[in-house]
């Protein structure tokens, strides 16, 4: 036995107890297409998780290619049987006796292995796997299939296992050196510049296409995807760090906070220094709650949530609004800018927005809230509720890209 399979067996205890003891067994195979060199394959690979069934205090994982990757591919349910029969064959060689091994509950593996259905007849695949797992379980003296219930923690580190199964599989030598391609962007790197992104779908993508990914998507507001292509599993700070600047990881942390803010209940410090993002909900004091007065908890500025200036003390927004203080304020320079320049401010959030061109219905970034560019009346069922012709020219500040259906957000 290699070394390998005595260290296993030593994590599981199977030294002294491989004869009495259950084990689980948990699976999960994949088969994606990668980019190897200038080809597109199909590469398989499973993630095997053995532990024992009391505490799971003793555990073992390994990861293993999957072979025929054409004909898994074509029959969903044949990748888990084989990643399944390649999870028994090792607990064999480890020396177990008697195992549970686990299907996912909403697959009908299942049902497949516990008799209570039977493959299509045209699934020639499945059946041969399922007569070589029938097989393979009369070489223990104790074999059950179990469903799997829900497990996240579980079921992460079983694809993470199959992924790296496979991207031992994508990697080439070119004079000593090795590589492999970033299927973002094509291009051969060393592994050693590649990122495995941590959310969920661990796809490994060059630094390169990481950087550009969040600059462009932190740029447009929008949420941070994996590069790869058709992935929508979302880039977690651990995956910027290290390879983004200090000034972009900060603007995620900010927009992560804002994110977890409902769009109304977002208050931002008026001081230009600060600009610190609150929950309104935080700010309130219960006994004042009509008062319109705040405090930034970071720099401790008292401030006037509606007129978004230090606070006015003894005078009313409205009296504010016609005082001297105000009318030299960088709130009213660019409450000015806003009408100067034919600007609207969103009738939900009060966010300043910018029409870049397109028709008159549009969607404010900041809080997705639907309404006309001219009069601001609120949009229903994808349909305009104002008498406002919907192809009315862009604004008088369109952009000279002629991007339409798309704002431009404001905030002083």
């Amino acid at each position: 036995m290699d070394n390998e399979l005595e260290l296993a067996r030593q994590k599981l205890g199977l030294v002294s107890l491989g004869e009495s003891s259950t084990y689980r067994l948990y699976s999960k195979g994949l088969v994606s297409e990668e980019v190897i060199k200038d080809d597109t394959k199909l590469v398989g690979g499973s993630g095997l998780f053995l532990c024992d069934s009391n505490d799971n205090s003793k555990k073992s994982e390994t990861n293993k290619a999957l072979r025929n990757h054409q004909v898994l591919a074509a029959h969903p349910e044949a990748v888990g049987l084989a990643a399944i029969i390649q999870g028994l064959s090792w607990a064999l060689k480890l020396g177990v006796k008697s195992i549970q091994f686990f299907c996912d509950d909403d697959s009908i593996i299942l049902d497949y292995v516990t008799g209570k259905a039977a493959p299509p007849k045209e699934s020639i695949v499945v059946a041969k796997l399922l007569k070589q797992l029938a097989l393979i379980q009369t070489s223990f003296t104790s074999c059950q299939a179990l469903p799997l219930l829900r497990s996240d923690d579980i079921n992460s580190s079983l694809i993470k296992l199959a992924r790296d199964a496979i991207a031992s599989q994508t990697t080439w030598q070119r004079e000593g050196d090795e590589y492999e391609t970033c299927p973002a962007c094509y291009a051969h790197v060393s592994p050693r510049h590649k990122l495995e992104v941590r959310s969920g779908c661990f796809h490994r993508i060059c630094f390169t296409c990481i950087r550009d990914c969040v600059s462009s998507q932190l740029a447009r507001g929008d949420t941070l995807l994996c590069p790869y292509p058709g992935c929508e599993k979302e880039l977690v700070l651990e995956d910027c760090r290290g390879i983004v600047d200090d000034d972009a990881l900060n603007l995620i942390i900010h927009r992560k906070k804002e994110k977890a803010i409902p769009v109304l209940d977002r208050v931002y410090c008026p001081k230009p220094s600060c600009n610190f993002l609150m929950s309104d909900r935080d700010l309130i004091d219960p006994r004042q709650k009509k008062s319109v007065e705040r405090t930034c908890v970071e720099c401790g500025l008292c401030f006037c949530k509606k007129c978004h200036v230090p606070w006015h003390y003894k005078k009313t927004c409205d009296e504010f609004k016609k005082s001297p203080s105000y009318l030299t304020s960088d709130a009213a320079l660019f409450e000015s800018l806003v009408k100067t320049q034919g600007w609207i401010k969103c009738p939900q959030c009060a966010t300043v927005v910018q029409k870049n061109g397109g028709c008159q219905r549009i969607s404010c970034r900041h809080c997705n809230h639907k309404f006309c560019y001219a009069c601001g009346a609120a949009c229903t069922r994808k349909k305009m509720s104002c008498n406002c012709s919907p192809e009315d020219g862009p604004s008088k500040m369109s952009s000279p890209s002629g991007e339409s259906h798309k704002t431009r957000l404001l905030r002083a």
